[in-house]
């Protein structure tokens, strides 16, 4: 068993993740998507024991990404692509968040789009 490998973990429709903020910001961002842009799709997973919002375009599924939420003192809660840390907008700003994941895999107009 490789100890250095991330752990991903699904959680079936009846399993839920332990309850705090983080996990709260990315079921509401979970939902944003879900419900403005049917070309991607989404799951909360744990990667490495931390709840993280994985997100692929539901055409060209190789085009995923990781979204974290952390917290920041000095501008509080912020959803960020996990892999480079950048700052997607504050969780205030879901939909802004959603927006940018679309862009970035290459979904237009909520669709997929075909290459």
């Amino acid at each position: 068993m490789d100890h250095e490998k991330a752990r991903v973990t699904a959680y079936p429709k009846g399993d839920h993740l332990p309850s705090n903020q983080r996990v709260a910001f990315l079921e509401v961002l979970h939902q944003v998507i879900k419900e403005g842009w049917p070309g991607l799709r989404s799951t909360v997973v744990l990667r490495s024991g931390c709840p993280v919002l994985f997100v692929f375009n539901s055409i060209h599924v190789a085009h995923c990404a990781d979204v974290g939420c952390d917290f920041d003192r000095a501008v509080g809660w912020r959803f960020v692509w996990v892999a480079s840390g950048v700052a997607l907008g504050p969780v205030v700003d879901a939909v802004g968040a959603a927006e940018s994941i679309a862009r970035m895999l290459h979904v237009q107009g909520g669709r997929a789009v075909a290459f």
